[in-house]
């Protein structure tokens, strides 16, 4: 009977190949262990402290995705440790190879599922913004999975030249024939994550004002102030201004008026320490400063600067007409008048303007009795 020893070779392979094979594998497998038995939890538990979803994604990406990768780097580094055939060995290359790839790319997917979810979680959005999102998913899960394939197809000899170059000229000829499409569905994109206006928001872009009703991939709606709908192109509103006047914290106002000439200088130096008070005491508003401006045409011309508490329009126009009623009760208690577009003519000569007029009258006479 032949001695069995650290060295006899069974199948190529001597005893001590195989125990270390077998060995590297239950080093992997009870190190996996012990970690989900006592570290992952304490980490887990560590984590749950800042966020608790992380702490649950975490360690489902871990037991889901990372052990069996750690397992298939395990399996890999034993068979290396072996000497088979050549045809054996890259199969067992090839499948471990693909397994390996497989397991990376559903961890990205992962990964990249949750950062956008979390990114939505903060914000406030509607059902169709919702199927954007899952369509932004799939996109991605297609890029990441096409990048793999590709991966995989190179490493397995496949000439893959021609194919590359095949998509790329098509994927050249699409962008040319679909290039305006292409262009506000990257827009859309753009609209989407930067969120310069959102569903309800009243907006003013160039000679157009009105409410988003619609964000469409390639156009958007917008209900204007007189009633119809604009329909307006992504690509025109990302590279146009726009006001967004439903995220205004407050609305800076600044209105003037005017009194008479004949208005004394003791009462006009009472008139911005009047208005001030009447702003003060309205809900909202916050006092900046009243000023008799200047001389004007035909009025002593008064500006006044105040800020509204609110970016609702309605809200404004209530305030600024309770402080006209105001001021108007006011300039009455105090015996003065606004102005009005006035002018007065003065002749230099009052005979000659007699005379003149006179001699108009006899002419008109004559004519009438001719």
């Amino acid at each position: 009977m032949q001695k069995v020893e650290l060295t006899t070779i069974f199948l190529n392979n001597s005893i001590e190949n195989y125990i270390l094979a077998f060995s590297f594998l239950i080093i992997v497998y009870f190190t996996i262990r012990l970690f989900d038995k006592f570290l992952l939890e304490k980490m887990d538990i560590l984590i749950k402290k800042f966020s608790r979803s992380f702490s649950q994604f975490l360690k489902k990406l871990i037991k889901k995705r990372i052990y069996p990768l750690l397992y298939l780097l395990a399996i890999y580094f034993a068979f290396r440790q072996l000497t088979i055939i050549s045809q054996l060995d890259n199969f067992v290359n090839y499948f471990l190879m693909i397994l390996t790839v497989i397991l990376v790319v559903l961890s990205l997917s992962d990964i990249i599922s949750y950062s956008i979810k979390k990114y939505w979680g903060k914000k406030e959005r509607n059902d169709e913004q919702l199927k954007v999102l899952n369509v932004t998913l799939f996109l991605i899960k297609i890029l990441i999975w096409t990048i793999a394939l590709i991966f995989v197809m190179d490493n397995l000899n496949i000439q893959i030249t021609g194919l590359v170059t095949g998509l790329g000229i098509s994927g050249i000829a699409i962008a040319f024939a679909a290039q305006s499409i292409l262009t506000d569905l990257f827009n859309y994109f753009t609209i989407f994550f930067d969120k310069p206006f959102d569903i309800g928001d009243f907006i003013i872009t160039g000679e157009y004002r009105g409410t988003i009703e619609h964000i469409g991939v390639k156009t958007t709606r917008i209900r204007s102030l007189s009633g119809e709908q604009l329909i307006i192109s992504n690509t025109d509103l990302v590279n146009s201004r726009i006001n967004n006047y439903k995220r205004m914290q407050q609305r800076r106002i600044n209105f003037n008026f005017g009194l008479t000439y004949d208005t004394p200088l003791s009462k006009l130096k009472k008139v911005p320490g009047i208005i001030e008070e009447t702003i003060k005491n309205i809900d909202k508003t916050e006092f900046d400063r009243a000023h008799f401006a200047e001389f004007a045409a035909s009025s002593l011309l008064f500006q006044v600067v105040y800020y509204v508490k609110d970016s609702d329009y309605k809200v404004y126009m209530g305030i600024q007409q309770e402080i006209n009623f105001k001021l108007k009760e006011k300039m009455e208690e105090l015996g003065v008048d606004f102005a009005f577009p006035t002018q007065t003519i003065h002749f230099g000569n009052k005979e000659n303007l007699n005379s003149n007029f006179k001699n108009i009258q006899e002419l008109n006479f004559e004519e009438n009795k001719s």
